[in-house]
């Protein structure tokens, strides 16, 4: 590895998996262990403790929620972009994202009878991006050993707003949510040159401060599925 490869402090997916691998035994151990009897929240509200998975933007990941009242809930995910280069209009480009993210979510309806009423969520956090870049390579095909062009990081920190539906009946352990919010952006985006200034350096950067490219990597749109505990009776909203 050299020093222009603009990679110190990289983590491999091998090294993203295992961390993802522990968070999980922690969520699982967590919950496993806790001293309670079988949890029943009030018949309108969309939230149960559960551990399960996601895909979306931000990649694949896992997550785990537990209520602390019947309109407020906790969850602790993280996820990552598997990395593999894409060609896109004869360029070679890179993706690397990988995030935990703490939220709180409020189901603001909650005592209503409607369907909305009993899904629909609000949230707000915390992300922290271990890696959220893109790099672009030398070249119009995918080869080994491949040189760089330039690389575009984005800022690691960024509080999360958005919103969902949450409790979609799967089955009677499983759980099916939806969320679509946004990372706000603390730190100006970076632009890394590794090889030499590309003639385009002045309209990516004009690129990067316009819209769509200005928001499109805080966009977060994720589908989940989850396992849920402790609850032994089911009642008639929960679907």
């Amino acid at each position: 590895m050299t020093p222009t490869d603009g990679r110190q402090g990289f983590i491999t997916i091998e090294e993203q998996i295992k961390q993802m691998k522990k968070i999980f035994i922690f969520f699982i151990i967590a919950l496993a262990s806790l001293q309670v009897k079988a949890q029943i929240w009030e018949e309108y509200s969309s939230f149960y403790p559960s551990v399960g998975i996601h895909v979306g933007t931000r990649g694949l990941g896992i997550e785990g929620a537990y209520p602390v009242s019947e309109a407020f809930n906790i969850r602790l995910g993280a996820s990552f972009f598997p990395s593999s280069k894409m060609k896109y209009r004869r360029r070679v480009f890179e993706i690397n994202r990988s995030d935990v993210t703490l939220l709180a979510d409020w189901q603001p309806l909650l005592g209503k009878d409607s369907w909305i009423a009993r899904k629909w969520i609000v949230s707000a956090g915390i992300g922290y991006f271990f890696e959220n870049k893109f790099e672009r390579y030398v070249g119009s095909q995918k080869e080994p050993d491949q040189k760089k062009d330039y690389g575009v990081e984005w800022g690691k920190v960024r509080p999360y707003i958005g919103t969902g539906i949450n409790g979609i009946r799967l089955s009677q352990r499983l759980n099916m949510a939806v969320n679509v919010g946004y990372y706000i952006p603390l730190e100006s985006t970076v632009i890394k040159i590794y090889e030499k200034d590309p003639v385009d350096i002045p309209k990516l950067r004009d690129d990067l401060d316009s819209f769509p490219y200005n928001m499109a990597p805080g966009v977060n749109v994720q589908v989940g599925i989850s396992y849920i505990f402790f609850k032994n009776s089911y009642n008639k909203y929960f679907q």
